[in-house]
């Protein structure tokens, strides 16, 4: 009788843990979050309270939250305004995929961002998960600033656009393929064509001072017509004055057939 009434009074915890967090309302959880992100960044690298044991603790605790909150439907349609003027969110336009991605706080010149996936699976039910292994292994990430849709025959294709931050001045832009398939993202869709066969991402180098007087923060250089279903990515080129890579304002283009997407300049 004791064991069985411990395992209901168990049961019974669980269950009122788990209502709890369903019972919040959307502008409580992002309360949560804002407050956990700020002590990520409260122990920064770049801050005067730098603690590299707080923060680590702090960017684990943050990542839980997260990952825990964005389980819950209601999330996946929600702006986040708040938090989001704290970190990076891109949604797709379909609303159905969305990536979280925050600084770390742990970097020096160079920059590392962490990420949360949250997407609607074909069940209609929302998951979310971390980085895969083999970007965290990678070492430092990148965030992201734009989702772009393309509608295919077997389905949305999303053409995710990010920023790796090396340096003060050496950035990277990529535009990366991915899929819903089933309950789990494919980031692994090679429909690109290029030179040395198919692939599922395109990236550039470029010198940041080389588009600084731009307005827009952050800088994006990656644009997609959704009319057209042209995506576009800029030339850039070495000079004396950046080295590393100017941008110029002209484009290589690849436009989706149908089927891959194909250069056409």
């Amino acid at each position: 009788m004791k064991i069985f009434l411990k395992v209901n009074f168990v049961v019974l915890i669980l269950f009122i843990g788990a209502f709890s967090a369903f019972a919040q309302t959307n502008a409580q959880i992002e309360k949560e979050l804002v407050a956990a992100l700020k002590e990520v960044q409260k122990y920064s690298n770049y801050g005067e309270n730098s603690d590299d044991e707080k923060l680590s603790k702090a960017n684990e605790v943050f990542e839980g939250k997260l990952l825990k909150y964005t389980k819950t439907a209601a999330t996946l349609s929600y702006k986040f305004p708040e938090l989001s003027k704290l970190m990076y969110n891109a949604t797709s336009a379909d609303g159905r995929f969305r990536i979280f991605s925050w600084d770390t706080e742990t970097g020096g010149t160079m920059h590392d961002f962490s990420r949360v996936y949250q997407y609607a699976g074909a069940n209609g039910k929302v998951y979310s998960e971390g980085e895969p292994a083999a970007e965290e292994d990678g070492g430092a990430g990148s965030f992201v600033y734009d989702i772009f849709t393309v509608n295919s025959k077997s389905g949305a294709i999303y053409i995710v656009c990010t920023t790796f931050i090396g340096s003060t001045s050496d950035h990277y832009q990529t535009a990366t393929l991915f899929k819903i398939e089933g309950d789990k993202i494919n980031d692994k869709v090679n429909l690109i064509k290029t030179k040395s066969g198919l692939t599922n991402n395109l990236s550039f180098e470029y010198n940041f001072f080389s588009v600084v007087d731009r307005k827009e923060r952050p800088v994006k250089l990656i644009s997609f017509d959704k009319k057209t279903k042209t995506l576009r990515i800029p030339v850039v080129i070495n000079d004396k004055e950046f080295p590393n890579g100017r941008v110029t304002n002209k484009f290589i283009s690849y436009r989706f057939d149908g089927n891959n997407f194909v250069k056409v300049n």
